[in-house]
């Protein structure tokens, strides 16, 4: 784990911790307070699908993670989770696209929190990690 990437278990009881260090490492790159707890809350949204849609397909109980790093005048955000299967990030992807259109159905189960993330994330892409399983990269303003 690097100063900027954070490790931890796809478990609820992780998340309280999660945001705090998310918050700490964002201001430490530049951010100001609002943008932390902009970062935290979609980090938690990141966290907390993980834990609920991930239960189907956890087998090893493999650390998700986040990495947050300057871009220029933005914090680039990715959350890996490494047992997503290749299907379900195709998927994720695609409800990214359809996502971007605008907010999705009240009554609709799925994508409320793919809008949340897109509210506060620019540029928001899922696609396959190097070794495996999903890498969701978003960007936000430092101010």
């Amino acid at each position: 784990m690097s100063d900027r990437q954070l490790s931890f278990p796809p478990e609820g009881a992780a998340l309280r911790q999660v945001r705090a260090d998310v918050r700490e490492l964002a201001g430490q790159l530049g951010a100001e307070p609002s943008v932390c707890d902009n970062i935290a809350l979609v980090v938690d949204e990141l966290v907390n699908n993980a834990i609920e849609h991930g239960a189907a397909y956890r087998t090893s109980q493999e650390n998700l993670a986040v990495r947050i790093q300057p871009a220029g005048e933005r914090l680039a955000i990715e959350f890996f989770d490494p047992e997503m299967p290749a299907d379900q990030i195709e998927g994720l992807a695609s409800a990214l696209a359809e996502t971007s259109n605008g907010m999705p159905s009240l009554d609709s189960e799925r994508g409320r929190g793919l809008f949340l993330l897109s509210v506060y994330l620019e540029d928001l892409t899922a696609e396959t990690a190097r070794v495996g399983g999903l890498r969701l990269v978003g960007h936000i303003a430092l101010k």
